[in-house]
């Protein structure tokens, strides 16, 4: 976004915030008829019984230099008398309200216009909090705050994304002001306390300073309970994922255990995932389970996040990083080099036998890490030559559906490099006769012309079958 179009989202931002702090509604009763007058940005409106009797519309924000309306209107009584309703309402600073009747004064009544950025918005985590109370799950990934970052028809960013994308780091004197003021909230939680920090967190995005906030932070005096009272007060009533995201943060420095439950609930919405495992694994022991929970129930970027959390303490987490760790995530990411790592995909392909389970999983991970992108994560991995080889002679076994042949066709394909390439990969992650074995078990798959005959006939029906269309090419060769 440029920057006129940044200036004009904040102005519009702060007329939407204008607007709903000057909307009002005053109901009264007057022999025993319902009298009501609604204060809006743009037009003020005076109804009896439901039915308007008088109503001042305004052609733009810019007509409020003239600080003070007048509405009249009649209506007649249940003993058959017309009466006159005066209202006078206006104010630049404090919103003056008068109501009469036949001269008689009904309300006379004085409201400050304080711009509280949390006020007449819908709070994010109570959001949240409905939406898995009432469907057990997060059904919804949009947020109350959408409608200030984003314009109408522009392209919303996926849950978390963001967050990827590169960051200029902020100057120091930020963290520095942010944990001054927060220290000074909790000594003293007023409202304009409270405001000071909220409008300060955001100036800037989280993940761009939290580093060193967190330095700054944990050496400055602080009462941690006080810390953590007020984080959570950020965490209940923030309208804008900012500041969520702070209160997260500032949690994950103080004992949450108290808190796991909703943290688990935070963290299955993909903005959130990663800072809220990250106060989830700082601030409860022994929270791998739970992340492993989180882990299985997101997807895209907060899964990636999840990744980077959960460690794979037992067999049964370590082979789900085998078998599902790289599902519904966002391929090229270097995920499954992850997945490969943790799940300690060498050592599993290195048994005399495994199942189909690991043999399915092996071959998505092999394929997301051929994946031809900016880079390939199997020149990155350190046991790229042993885990093909391995792969390779397991296919003789459990090659039984054409993804699994058109892996192989893939790692055919990576195979195909020129002498300058293979010598750097033989200084750091293959040897000449894995490369040889893998070549020599390929071949003797591929000689059942099954593969190809499959790939022919799915074509009829799919002619656009990426993978069908890659066999065919390969039996060409």
């Amino acid at each position: 976004m440029g920057f006129k179009e940044e200036i004009k989202r904040e102005m519009r931002n702060a007329t939407k915030d204008v607007a709903k702090e000057v909307e009002k509604h005053w109901v009264l009763d007057f022999e025993g008829h319902k009298i009501e007058f609604i204060n809006k940005m743009l037009e003020e409106t005076l109804l009896v019984d439901g039915e308007i009797i008088a109503q001042h519309i305004r052609q733009s924000i810019w007509s409020h230099i003239v600080p003070y309306s007048k509405l009249m209107g009649t209506f007649v009584g249940n003993d058959g008398k017309t009466h006159k309703v005066y209202v006078k309402v206006g104010g630049f600073i404090k919103l003056n309200v008068t109501i009469k009747v036949d001269g008689k004064k009904l309300l006379a009544e004085t409201q400050k216009l304080t711009m509280i950025p949390w006020k007449n918005k819908q709070a994010i985590v109570p959001f949240l909090q409905q939406q898995y109370s009432e469907h057990g799950k997060l059904v919804n990934k949009e947020l109350p705050d959408d409608e200030y970052l984003y314009d109408e028809n522009q392209m919303r960013l996926a849950p978390g994304f963001a967050d990827q994308l590169a960051n200029e780091p902020v100057l120091l004197s930020y963290p520095k002001k942010l944990v001054k003021l927060l220290i000074t909230q909790s000594e003293n939680p007023t409202e304009a306390n409270r405001k000071a920090t909220y409008e300060k967190i955001q100036e800037e995005k989280v993940i761009s300073y939290f580093q060193e906030f967190l330095v700054q932070f944990t050496e400055a005096e602080k009462d941690e309970t006080l810390v953590q009272q007020e984080a959570l007060w950020l965490l209940e009533h923030a309208a804008h994922r900012e500041v969520v995201k702070f209160a997260l943060v500032v949690l994950g420095t103080t004992d949450c255990k108290n808190l796991k439950e909703q943290l688990k609930l935070i963290a299955l919405h993909e903005e959130f995932t990663g800072v809220a495992l990250f106060a989830l694994s700082n601030g409860v022991r022994n929270a791998n389970d739970d992340i492993w929970d989180i882990s299985k129930n997101v997807s895209d970027w907060g899964k990636l996040e999840a990744l980077n959390f959960l460690e794979p303490e037992r067999e049964e987490i370590r082979h789900w990083f085998l078998t599902d760790g790289i599902e519904d995530i966002v391929p090229g990411v270097q995920a499954s080099l992850q997945c490969a790592d943790k799940g300690k995909l060498d050592i599993e392909l290195h048994e005399d036998t495994i199942s189909g389970a690991i043999f399915d999983g092996a071959s998505k991970l092999i394929l997301a890490m051929l994946y031809d992108g900016p880079y390939r994560e199997m020149d990155e991995y350190d046991y790229a030559g042993q885990v093909l080889m391995r792969y390779t002679k397991h296919a003789k076994t459990h090659c039984e559906a054409m993804h699994h042949f058109y892996t192989l066709t893939q790692i055919a394909d990576y195979l195909i490099e020129d002498e300058e390439v293979w010598n750097g990969r033989f200084e750091y992650n293959w040897k000449p006769h894995e490369k040889l074995a893998v070549e020599t078990g390929i071949e003797e798959i591929s000689r059942d012309m099954k593969w190809l005959d499959e790939a022919k006939g799915m074509l009829v029906d799919q002619p656009d079958n990426q993978d069908a269309l890659a066999i065919v090419n390969f039996y060409k060769k």
